[in-house]
């Protein structure tokens, strides 16, 4: 059972000894690797704190390094990792496992792959969305494409794509590496993370090993949420690189855990993903044939959820069992001449997921598997760049998509009791963007126009048999400014969405295709005024309306601001963060996505002040600690859950869940 954390513990670190002595050894492990270590070794570590944003820095293109602090507190899964990028948004359900959104967006419309392998959780209540098994620190980068304006990551990015990224390293002789990391903060918080890589010239072996908890967290009032979780994960990672030209490479990722929600009437017991992938890659065939690559991957999501293991209960016991079974495998060519640069490649996957159910009287073991529905894709794409001349370039893809979606035994008797038949269907997708870009000296600029075609997915499917596919036909344009001591960024965009899929609880079935318009942008600004100094601004805002309701579009969030100045010598940093958000009061109540619907109510608008401070204690280990919600402010984003059950009464709420009170946390990175 887990445990609650007292209201007085959230304002100090909750340190236990042993995690102190961790924290010494280490810190003393890594000062003393300071004179023996190489210059290509530990370089990593010294980034600063990411307090504003994620810059732009390519056109329709952001960057994180997951292995850099974040404030607020650094993150304990992909998704809030995610929130540094402006226009990102989670949805949250407890302490772990939100939804992201970007410009309102998640879902199967945000690609989310992980070594280019496409993640989807079991839960047909969203517990487990494909964030929940990525611990940020497990990769070396994370790239945000905005908009259907990339077709190499598979189809329906009709928002966008997240793609966590692990680089091959190379090694021209016998090293070893290790990176690591430890936090902890309030609410019991503790993370460690561990990554050890040896490696030569004729190869490499890569181990990551993550253990990350927290108990209930408390909001400003001091009320506890129902929130605590803990997952651990490791992967392992083999490299053949024969000679300069070819790289085999094969991974196994295991991830196990479980969660506490505060926004339904059952918490996620049982987290497990097995997961492998192999490739094949053989660089300068030809002068124009840069590399071919192949690769194939597997996953399975094993899932259970519960009402009595994390929680009282002396009713009814509840179980349910989904898992999830996704292969994927791709074929890509990259292709080189003197102006014009290409990826062609054909991309596979087969999708099938299952349920059993159990209660007090048996337990969900002794069921069997239903099939309920299984999805194929099969899909074909090219993407090419054309430099124009030494200014400009013209950017453009396209890739058509066979999606056959199945309904199974499960929906069988389902259909006959609500004499609605259902059939299985298959949607050809067509997606393509065509972008032009300039750069003239500190100016970069942009414009585009994208098409992102989807079929209805899993969640969708489970509300309505009879769905169209979304067609979301959109414009992007941009300007980026980068000099010494000054960088900016806008991004705007303008779309119409055809048979947008709302997720409506108002209509019967709660699911339908309507039409709607969607506009908005990020403005990011990062100017160094003084030496040591700089300042951090960005602004986020997405205006949506349902043209066929006439409603605002549900689920899209307001005006954000965040404005930081940060002091950093090279040896001592410090920073502070206001966070400004607008109240929202276009709702359409009962609609909205397969995660969540717009509540009764408006939403308020808030600002939270945190603050961190950092000490590069030496070029290998760096120190970094953090209050965030300095003034212990009680708030809950418009982006949010409704609380369905209470704590300390045990009982029935509907408000959105808040977020967290005032925590402190401390992080230690170190590389040798």
């Amino acid at each position: 059972m887990l445990r609650a954390t007292p209201r007085g513990a959230k304002t100090v670190f909750l340190l236990k000894p042993m995690t102190a002595i961790l924290l010494s050894v280490f810190a003393l492990t890594a000062y003393a690797q300071e004179g023996a270590s190489q210059t290509s070794v530990g370089e990593a570590v010294l980034d600063d704190v990411v307090v504003t944003s994620t810059p732009t820095l390519k056109p329709n293109v952001a960057k994180i390094n997951p292995k850099a602090p974040i404030q607020p507190i650094p993150a304990p899964d992909g998704a809030f990792l995610l929130k540094t990028v402006p226009n990102m948004t989670v949805i949250r359900k407890g302490g772990i496992d939100g939804d992201p959104l970007f410009r309102g967006l998640g879902g199967s419309r945000l690609a989310i792959t992980a070594d280019d392998h496409h993640l989807f959780g079991g839960c047909g209540g969203r517990m487990d969305p494909p964030t929940a098994y990525i611990y940020p620190e497990n990769y070396d980068e994370v790239i945000i494409t905005k908009g259907p304006q990339s077709v190499t990551q598979g189809p329906g990015l009709v928002a966008g794509s997240v793609q966590f990224v692990r680089q091959t390293p190379r090694f021209d002789q016998a090293t070893l590496k290790f990176d690591g990391s430890l936090t902890a903060g309030s609410a019991e918080r503790f993370d460690a993370y561990a990554g050890l890589t040896a490696g030569w010239k004729y190869g490499y072996v890569r181990l990551n090993w993550v253990d990350n908890r927290a108990e209930n967290y408390s909001d400003g009032n001091g009320k506890e949420i129902h929130s605590a979780y803990k997952r651990n994960s490791q992967n392992l990672q083999v490299g053949i690189t024969p000679d300069e030209k070819t790289t085999i490479e094969a991974s196994y990722d295991r991830s196990r855990g479980h969660a506490a929600y505060a926004d339904r009437a059952m918490d996620g017991i049982q987290f497990d993903r097995d997961a492998w992938n192999i490739s094949v890659a053989r660089r300068d065939l030809t002068p124009w044939l840069s590399e071919l690559k192949a690769q194939y991957g597997h996953s399975y999501v094993d899932h259970v959820m519960d009402n009595y293991s994390l929680r009282p209960n002396a009713g009814m016991k509840m179980e349910n069992n989904p898992d999830r079974t996704t292969d994927t495998a791709r074929l890509q060519a990259d292709l080189g001449f003197e102006k014009v640069q290409a990826k062609v490649g054909l991309d596979w996957m087969d999708d099938q997921h299952t349920l059993r159910n159990g209660n007090s009287m048996k337990s969900y073991t002794l069921n069997p598997r239903q099939n309920d529905q299984q999805f194929r894709n099969l899909g074909v794409y090219a993407e090419g760049t054309w430099l124009m001349d030494e200014k400009s370039r013209l950017v453009a893809g396209y890739r058509h998509d066979i999606t056959q979606a199945q309904y199974q035994e499960k929906y069988a008797n389902y259909a006959a009791i609500q004499g609605t038949p259902w059939e299985d269907q298959t949607y050809r997708l067509h997606s393509g963007f065509v972008r032009f870009e300039r750069r003239d000296g500190a100016w970069t600029s942009y414009a585009g126009v994208g098409v992102g075609e989807r079929a209805p997915d899993f969640w969708e499917r489970n509300r309505s048999f009879k769905l169209n596919k979304e067609s979301n036909k959109q414009l992007d344009a941009g300007v980026i400014y980068a000099v010494d001591n000054l960088s900016a960024s806008l991004s705007v965009f303008g779309s119409r969405v055809n048979d947008f899929i709302l997720v409506d609880s108002n209509s019967t079935p709660q699911a339908r295709n309507v039409d709607a318009t969607r506009w908005g942008g990020e403005a990011e600004l990062t100017w160094h005024f003084a030496p040591n100094w700089k300042i951090g601004q960005s602004l986020a805002y997405t205006r949506g309306k349902n043209t066929t309701d006439n409603l605002p579009l549900a689920q899209t969030p307001p005006l954000e601001s965040k404005t930081s100045i940060g002091y950093d010598d090279g040896t001592f940093s410090a920073a502070l963060l206001l966070r400004a958000v607008a109240g929202q009061n276009r709702i359409a109540p009962g609609q909205g996505n397969i995660v969540g619907q717009d509540l009764k109510t408006a939403s308020a608008g808030y600002g939270v002040v945190s603050l961190n401070a950092g000490w590069k204690i030496s070029p290998n280990a760096s120190l970094n600690l953090g209050v965030d919600n300095l003034f212990d402010r009680t708030y809950s984003e418009h982006i949010s859950k409704a609380t369905a059950y209470d704590v300390a009464a045990a009982g029935q709420v509907g408000a959105r869940i808040n977020e967290p009170g005032r925590q402190f946390w401390l992080k230690l990175n170190a590389t040798f």
